[in-house]
This record gives structure tokens, C-alpha cells and sequence, in this order.
């Protein structure tokens, strides 16, 4: 909650958070599952010096009206719920829901389609000819962003999904002169990065 205020001072366009459910059933913000937990992590305040998570419908209060929220699923078999919880907190305009999971992303498509949606992927497997496979594959799930590890950010993917009708974010962006090579790239929709002053210092003209 503290990193979302954060973003709301620095007068950021929106942050993204990691999406997770815990062994209660709750959707919490949560990057990384509990060591051998299955994906999951254990809320017990047993467990001394692990703080309660955070749930998912607080972090939309929050930010409503102040910050659009980039909610990565992390496991499967979130989307209706998620659905659920940002239809009733949030306007689907101001969220966008991305995912690894391509199956994740059909299904939000299918159950709140005026929500945007990004297929995200990682640095391998840019090869091969014609439309390049990151596309396709957001096409395919029915995806309106993709999302994409910096390393991909090349001519032929930027323009592959610019020419599809995708928009495209390009992550984790930190050093300066990618930075702004990447904001002021029009086939560039925006950047995810640790340092949002300094990106948007950079965004600014000239």
C-alpha cells in the first residue's frame, strides 16, 4: 500500500502489482509463493516478522480515481474473481489485467471486455518469420496490450503488435537512456520501471 501512495506522489500513470491467492481463498498482492506452498502463501500470523497481506479490493480503493493499476495474475484460475472484485470497486477503464498465463487473459477478456488485457512475456524466443510469436499469441487470447521484457523491445515485435492494434509496454525499464529512448519511441505506449521520477522527467519535451 505504501508503494501505491508512492506512485500516487510521484505523479505516476499507474504501478503494477502481482496478484495472488492465499490458502484462505483471498486474492492478495503477493510476487513470489511461499517456499514449497504451491504457488500460495501462507497468511498465518503465526509466522513471526510476515506481515498480513494485502487484499486486492483494499489496493483498488485506494487507488480509484487516482492511479490505474497493472494487476498481474499470478496463478491460474483468478480471472472471474478478479472480474468480480474490479467490477465492483473499480472502473475496468482505469485496470489493466496482464498475465503469463494466456488462458488467464481469455477469460478476463470474455467476462469483463471493457477492461484492457496484456499478454506478458519474458526475453526468449524472438526468432522465426512473419508476424513475430508474441503477437500472435496475444491476438490469439484475445489480448488489447502486450507486454513485453525490454530485451524484446525490437523493431520488428514493436512494429508487429503496433500493426495488429496492440499496445505495447515494455518492462523493467531503469536505466536513463533506455528510458527515454523507450518514451519517446511512438510505438511505445508506456514503460513499467522502479524509477517513476526519473521516467517522468524524461517523458517530459526536449
Amino acid at each position: 500500500m505504501e508503494s501505491i501512495s508512492a506512485a500516487i506522489a510521484a505523479g505516476a500513470d499507474g504501478a503494477e502489482v502481482d496478484v495472488r491467492r492465499d490458502r484462505s481463498g483471498r486474492l492478495i498482492l503477493a510476487h513470489d509463493p511461499q517456499p514449497g506452498g504451491r504457488g500460495v502463501l501462507d497468511p498465518s500470523p503465526a509466522l513471526v516478522g510476515t506481515p498480513e497481506p494485502v487484499e486486492l479490493g483494499a489496493a483498488l480503493k485506494l487507488a480509484r480515481g487516482r492511479l490505474g493499476l497493472n494487476l498481474e495474475l499470478k496463478d491460474p484460475g483468478l480471472a472471474v474473481e478478479v472480474a468480480g472484485v474490479i467490477s465492483s470497486l473499480s472502473s475496468p477503464h482505469e485496470i489493466l489485467v496482464s498475465s503469463f498465463l494466456e488462458s488467464e487473459i481469455a477469460t478476463l477478456a470474455r467476462v469483463l471486455p471493457e477492461c484492457p488485457t496484456g499478454l506478458v512475456r519474458g526475453a526468449l524466443g524472438v526468432g522465426g518469420r512473419g508476424l513475430p510469436g508474441v503477437v500472435r499469441q496475444a491476438l490469439a487470447c484475445g489480448a488489447t496490450h502486450l507486454v513485453i521484457e525490454r530485451h524484446r523491445a525490437r523493431r520488428r515485435v514493436l512494429e508487429g503488435a503496433v500493426h495488429s492494434g496492440l499496445q505495447v509496454l515494455v518492462w523493467t525499464v531503469n536505466q536513463p537512456t533506455q528510458l527515454r529512448r523507450l518514451l519517446h519511441d511512438g510505438r511505445v505506449s508506456g514503460v513499467i520501471t522502479d524509477r517513476a521520477k526519473l521516467a517522468l522527467e524524461l517523458r517530459l519535451p526536449g
